[in-house]
């Protein structure tokens, strides 16, 4: 969900931002009377028609209604006014605009030159176009040159299990320049990112959940982002039309320069990399009112529905990740055309390279190139250096240059469905559960997003992501409500074992859970339980597709219910996920042995299968026993939504 901008590398990306300008205070002292009698005069006119509590104005400098009343900007940066105090007062920024008028020191020094999109505005609410013309922004225009958009993309980047700021993916826009169709290196994307201090740990999770990273806009050449999102971290790209028209693509150009005087505070879960992008589009479409949609949460997948679906429909772009075009082209080669690209780019590539030699060039072709795009995935997944990488390509590129034309990869992998075919990020749903003393009752609530036998289209396969997922139950035969399960976090991660790849399965989980094993009733064996494990998964493709999977994991928990308050220990977890078109199905075991604490072992298991209904509906069967008495049997209506 975030994006950061990342520092401490030796290659830092070079990036075109926007540029921080210095704004003058403005003096009114020098004016003439005949203009100091035009300045208040606009001034009364602007007071007699309330035009700071216009919409445009309070979007524009980003104001929102405080709780005890008045408005407030976010904005932590004064650059971004003109007032000292304009960041808590719309009225008193928007005086200070019109005094900006008669400003007449350097053009771009001037504050239609830094707030150009303002004084737009400003001009025409006030209906002084003639009188005021725009000043020649020698400094914007030169910018506004470089970009040269004709049109605007929205940008969706896949989630990346293995960073936990871009679990839910990310979103920015693409400026495709004039007349560069194709050409990618010309274009440049409007980004928005925390910077940090920090590459991870309990610190960095704490600052972003308070806000203690500022935000910030820049624009960034779209090869970076490629490199940094296909490449580096292996995400998928998504491109959707955003259909805008040209004097919408100004306002965006204009207010953008604005943003380059801006930061706002980056909280991780509310005011992430893509709410910060809904409010830019309400000003360069203020019929859109994007942000109004979002009020507790934010995922980066839920915002671009929200922009895709206020735009015309349009076949959206994909860009697949480097691995996953490997992992294509590997399936077009036969074994030994793979053993040999394995030799070439892990074992002793000279010695293959003269095994190679006579074979025939449109066989040998296919081989070298993918053995480079393997040789390029390895390094981008920091498994080799640079030494590595330029030592072992040098030669193969050498050799496939010497066969010439050759026709060895036609196609393209097959595309996934986008996040517009996936189920919505919120889950709700009800049921009724049957245990050895009676029936229960069960409500569930999920902010997001998915788990292993949630519809996996649009989202990541073989994958759980679930964020703040809540049961609360009600026990007839006891007569008695509680949480059966308040859980903060749950990721599973499941990734069939790839001796190309080498990539463990793993899975971290913490919240609220009932530990009937125990001994005690329902409701009165809560424990707060955490868990992490790691292992490997294998694949099986038939009539139906199979995911098994193993893992080491380790267990603690605490809780009145435990002897002595807590327990510490590890085990082994088991599973089989299985899929055939709208059925899924998951079978898992799990032993823990407690070696502190509360020292009875821990058997448990489940078996569930799920029915996709729908697009957002689903119907849910699981039996789970835990310990050696507690046996319980629940069906379940899910229902996916909108997040409020």
């Amino acid at each position: 969900m975030m994006d950061t901008k990342r520092t401490g590398f030796s290659k830092r990306p070079v990036r075109f931002i926007f540029p921080l300008l210095l704004l003058l205070p403005l003096s009114v002292s020098a004016l003439t009377p005949q203009q100091d009698l035009r300045r208040l005069a606009l001034r009364q006119a602007a007071l007699k028609v309330r035009l700071w509590e216009d919409p445009y104005w309070l979007k524009l400098l980003y104001y929102e209604d405080g709780l005890l009343g008045g408005r407030r900007s976010p904005c932590t940066n004064p650059r971004f006014f003109l007032h000292k105090w304009g960041h808590i007062n719309p009225r008193l920024e928007l005086e200070a605009a019109i005094d900006g008028f008669f400003y007449e020191g350097e053009a771009d020094d001037s504050p239609a030159c830094a707030f150009p999109e303002r004084y737009r505005w400003l001009r025409e609410a006030l209906r002084v176009g003639g009188e005021f013309p725009p000043p020649r922004c020698a400094k914007f225009e030169d910018w506004k040159a470089v970009l040269d958009p004709e049109k605007v993309t929205l940008l969706f980047a896949a989630g990346y299990l293995n960073n936990p700021s871009t679990l839910y993916g990310h979103t920015f826009l693409r400026l495709h320049k004039r007349g560069g169709e194709g050409a990618d290196l010309l274009d440049y994307t409007i980004n928005y990112a925390a910077t940090t201090d920090a590459k991870g740990g309990f610190l960095y999770a704490v600052k972003g959940l308070i806000g203690a990273y500022p935000g910030q806009f820049s624009t960034i050449p779209y090869y970076l982002k490629i490199q940094e999102y296909r490449n580096i971290e292996n995400r998928d790209l998504w491109e959707f039309p955003l259909n805008l028209s040209g004097e919408e693509i100004d306002r965006l150009l204009r207010h953008c320069w604005e943003l380059g005087k801006a930061s706002f505070p980056y909280l991780f879960f509310t005011r992430n990399c893509s709410w910060q992008l809904m409010p830019l589009l309400d000003i360069v479409k203020p019929e859109l009112d994007l942000a109004r949609r979002f009020n507790f949460w934010v995922i980066p997948s839920d915002t671009a529905r929200a922009a895709i679906a206020a735009s015309s429909p349009a076949e959206p772009g994909w860009r697949p990740s480097l691995w996953k075009t490997v992992e294509w082209k590997r399936s077009r080669l036969s074994p030994s055309q793979r053993a040999s690209v394995l030799e070439l780019a892990r074992g002793d590539q000279r010695a293959e390279l003269d095994r190679l030699a006579p074979v025939h060039p449109a066989l040998k072709a296919p081989v070298l190139e993918l053995a480079a795009d393997y040789l390029s995935w390895r390094y981008h997944a920091r498994k080799i250096d640079q030494k590595e990488l330029d030592g072992r390509t040098d030669p193969i590129l050498a050799a496939r240059a010497a066969l010439g034309t050759q026709d060895t990869f036609p196609g393209a992998p097959a595309r996934p469905p986008s996040i517009m075919a996936s189920h919505e990020s919120m889950r709700l749903g009800a049921g009724l559960v049957s245990h050895g003393k009676g029936p229960a009752y069960e409500l569930q609530a999920r902010f997001a997003l998915q788990d292993l036998l949630d519809d996996p289209e649009g989202y990541l396969p073989d994958a759980a992501l679930e964020m703040g997922s809540l049961k609360l139950r009600y026990d007839r035969n006891y007569g008695r409500g509680f949480v059966q399960q308040g859980r903060l976090v749950q990721v599973m991660s499941l990734n069939p074992w790839d001796d190309w790849v080498r990539r463990q399965s793993w899975s971290v989980s913490a919240g609220l859970e009932q530990a009937p094993e125990t001994g005690r009733g329902p409701g009165r064996a809560t424990v707060w339980a955490m868990n992490a494990g790691a292992g490997l998964a294998a694949e099986w493709d038939g009539p139906v597709r199979q995911v098994w999977y193993a893992m080491f994991e380790a267990d603690t928990a605490f809780g009145g219910a435990l002897r002595e308050n807590w327990r510490l220990g590890g085990g082994l977890k088991a599973g089989v996920l299985g899929s055939r078109g709208p059925w899924r199905g998951l079978l898992e075991a799990r032993y823990i042995g407690y070696a502190f604490g509360d020292s009875r072992p821990l058997w448990a298991g489940a078996a569930a299968v799920s029915f996709k209904l729908s697009r957002n509906a689903s119907l849910r069967s699981e039996f789970a026993w835990r310990g050696g008495d507690y046996r319980e049997l629940g069906l379940y209506l899910h229902h996916f939504v909108f997040p409020p």
